[in-house]
């Protein structure tokens, strides 16, 4: 059974600039907050992310890195129309439980929904309507699970326009190959908290009881729940 759709759009900011101006599809582009080679990229599109740009990446970089690479400064009100839009026509295939930001919302599966050919029939109805009723160059990676957590982390892989599931019965294994930083509430910091603790892959983290988990986490304990006893709820 599922209970959640995850949805993240891929590359938003320079999605939504690309959708707006066809000119810009196909081609390396970075959103910036202004011209200047001393700022950094707030989003990049896949085919600048082929070249090493990414956010953060310094303008000055990224042009190193990219030759060909077309700066766009960012329109916010353009990112908002798009989300509004978005969010409307997602709300037409399945109520949304939570925006969590500009690009990111969450579903919960009630009933037949839960069903996984139902869930996943949902997702790709979720984008096919995005592509007629936004843009085809908006496209979204969606991620079904058990779990709001785990449906968050299935939604990172396979990007651009992937589809993830965790199924249960995969569950901790299908975790298995992702990199400690692939799991959202690691960052650097706590990367190198857990490989003091000689926690060097998800497998090792996976094997934590919830004690020993939720002591490394502290304030963080209820994402190290959710990890840890992936397999178990």
């Amino acid at each position: 059974m599922i209970h959640w759709l995850f949805l993240d759009l891929d590359s938003y900011f320079a999605s939504c600039e690309q959708q707006e101006h066809p000119e810009l599809r196909g081609k390396p582009v970075a959103v910036i907050p202004l011209q200047a080679e001393t700022t950094c990229c707030l989003a990049a599109s896949y085919q600048a992310k082929a070249f090493g740009v990414k956010t953060g990446t310094l303008v000055a970089d990224a042009r190193v890195r990219c030759p060909n690479i077309v700066f766009v400064e960012g329109h916010h009100r353009l990112y908002t129309r798009y989300h509004e839009r978005i969010v409307e026509t997602v709300e037409t295939c399945l109520p949304i439980d939570s925006v969590l930001s500009v690009d990111e919302m969450i579903c919960e599966l009630t009933g037949s929904q839960q069903q996984i050919p139902n869930a996943v029939a949902l997702a790709r109805k979720i984008k096919h309507v995005l592509r007629e009723r936004v843009g085809a160059i908006l496209t979204c990676s969606i991620g079904l699970a058990t779990n709001r957590y785990l449906a968050k982390v299935a939604s990172d892989r396979n990007k651009p326009d992937g589809l993830t599931i965790f199924l249960q019965e995969n569950l901790p294994e299908a975790l298995y190959p992702l990199a400690l930083r692939d799991l959202p509430g690691i960052g650097p910091r706590m990367e190198k908290r857990l490989q003091e603790h000689g926690i060097f892959s998800v497998q090792a983290l996976c094997r934590l009881d919830r004690t020993p988990m939720r002591q490394l986490w502290e304030a963080w304990s209820g994402n190290a729940i959710t990890i840890g006893c992936a397999g178990k709820t």
